[in-house]
């Protein structure tokens, strides 16, 4: 396998567009952000400005931001129709694709709201009913916020955003509350540049960096089959809008835990040595568990985030920062939503995971399900949840003591309702010995004579 390195990766821009690094140009309108951590009237957040800008870094090897509103420069004015494309280059509307980090909220009626940093026009929160998004250039918003995209307890995308939506595509946010974190957006890029679409790089992204939140995504189009698919397929941006007669939108949900949480720390407290990675390796291995022709392997590209991957038609593997790996075995049988058992996907999965162990010690951690729901703009049609997909995650286990570092030391395995696995994240890696010295420390010598020396 001959592994090429590139200054970049590939470029989200939709293909007919030039993406070349060395042609910038702030004015453009692709993207910007938001982030706050020193609110009007709110608790301060600690990696907000680290989430915003992990998400904006990998875009900017492309074209520069429109611009990046931090704390006081996040006002209202930004968010809505007057002013959201002020001087065709700053807010929400100006761009394709907007993020912003912060605190959010939903009252009972499905409002949506977003403490910001400084007061303009005597307000300081943005409200999602006083919103116009996609009727300049907005077309992907990201809600890295608590509660921002609620499709549980009476609420759904179409209550909160059908309104506010004059063309957007896709949306991004949380069902529930989501913990302070600066890894949302680079592990985004991240899942999408190992081959996930946006909607799974969300979901994905958040669930490695916390289990007991929720993370959503929804699209639109004209029918209920284009919504759907672009859950399925996107993964460029497009400045074109598009109708938003049906929405359809997806998040995960956790049917339950297995494994029994620690009650005490170990006895004794040892640490666990690593063999180094052999990442041409870790991706050769994958091809083979994928069934990879082994043409499709002997070239691939690397760049600065780390990221080696191939596909081979359906079939995609990668390989990342961290030894964390990912394959997509097959398209998942989404005609079948019949929800799969818990023993029966446990069971499913284990014989997967087991094949691709290596000899690592694995315990059943949790399940949990891909959602999928849609419904018309004007409600004249509503479905109900359904299942596409069950998750079952498997902890490394060293010594009886199973890993609980998120992201690290797992097997997750996704498998359709017809049992078949369809996606497997593997993060297990082998040891080499284990000691009680960390290398990271040491007790020092004593001074000479046994005494220590007095200061000049």
């Amino acid at each position: 396998m001959r592994i090429n390195y590139s200054d970049h990766g590939p470029s989200p821009l939709e293909p007919e567009k030039p993406g070349a690094a060395g042609d910038r140009d702030s004015t453009f309108g692709w993207w910007g952000a938001f982030s706050i951590q020193k609110f009007v009237n709110q608790s301060p957040l600690f990696h907000t400005h680290g989430d915003a800008t992990g998400w904006l870094a990998y875009l900017q090897q492309f074209y520069d931001r429109n611009f990046w509103f931090a704390d006081g420069g996040a006002q209202v004015w930004a968010y809505e129709e007057t002013y959201d494309n002020w001087q065709d280059r700053y807010g929400m509307d100006a761009v394709v694709a907007v993020y912003h980090s912060g605190h959010g909220g939903m009252d009972n009626n499905g409002v949506f709201f977003a403490p910001l940093g400084a007061v303009w026009d005597g307000r300081s929160d943005a409200v999602s009913n006083r919103m116009a998004l996609g009727n300049e250039k907005a077309n992907y918003v990201f809600w890295s916020t608590c509660t921002s995209l609620r499709v549980l307890g009476g609420h759904s995308p179409i209550r909160t955003w059908a309104g506010p939506n004059i063309g957007f595509r896709m949306i991004f946010g949380f069902e529930t509350v989501s913990i302070d974190s600066p890894d949302y957006g680079k592990k985004f890029w991240e899942k999408w540049r190992a081959g996930q679409t946006y909607c799974d790089a969300w979901l994905n992204a958040s669930w490695d960096i916390h289990h007991g939140q929720a993370p959503s995504v929804c699209a639109v189009g004209a029918t209920q089959a284009e919504a759907t698919n672009r859950l399925n397929t996107e993964r460029n941006f497009f400045r074109e809008h598009v109708p938003d007669n049906w929405y359809a939108w997806r998040w995960y949900y956790a049917r339950e835990g297995i494994r029994e949480p620690l009650a005490q720390l170990p006895g004794q407290h040892r640490i666990v040595q690593l063999a180094p990675r052999e990442p041409s390796a870790e991706l050769g291995a994958l091809g083979q568990l994928a069934d990879f022709p082994s043409a499709a392997l002997q070239e691939v590209q690397v760049d600065r985030l780390g990221v080696l991957n191939a596909s081979s038609g359906d079939r995609v593997i990668s390989t990342g920062p961290e030894g964390v790996r990912w394959v997509r075995l097959a398209e998942p049988n989404h005609r079948n939503t019949q929800q799969l058992p818990t023993e029966r996907a446990i069971e499913a999965a284990r014989a997967f995971a087991e094949r691709y162990a290596d000899g690592a010690d694995l315990v059943v951690d949790s399940v949990h399900d891909l959602m999928q729901n849609s419904g018309t703009k004007d409600g004249s049609e509503v479905g109900r949840p359904v299942s596409l997909q069950t998750h079952v995650t498997f902890r490394q286990v060293f010594d009886g003591v199973p890993v609980i570092t998120p992201g690290r030391g797992l097997i997750r395995v996704g498998l359709d309702n017809d049992g078949t696995a369809v996606q497997a994240q593997i993060a297990t890696r082998r040891a080499t010995g284990v000691t009680r010295e960390p290398s990271t420390e040491v007790s020092p010598p004593p001074p000479k004579g046994g005494k220590a020396t007095a200061a000049p």
